[in-house]
């Protein structure tokens, strides 16, 4: 609760750079961890790739009228 009412006294520019300097720390602890085990800088985009792969696949191929259908197996 007071970190949401901090973030909202926060102006746009600087909810801005919050969101920015997350990002670089994000980016910074990745690289950091993947200079001990470099399989990291490849598995990790890798499994962020097949996951997002993954929920494109199953959006594509869900069909509208599926709340109907979950009734079925009754």
């Amino acid at each position: 609760m007071i970190m949401r009412e901090f973030f909202d006294d926060l102006t746009s520019r600087e909810q801005r750079v919050l969101g920015w300097s997350a990002v670089a720390v994000a980016a910074a602890l990745w690289l950091a961890t993947a200079w001990t085990d470099p399989w990291l800088l490849l598995g990790v985009p890798l499994a962020a790739g097949a996951f997002a792969a993954f929920i494109a696949r199953n959006r594509r191929h869900a069909v509208a009228g599926t709340a109907a259908d979950e009734d079925d197996w009754l």
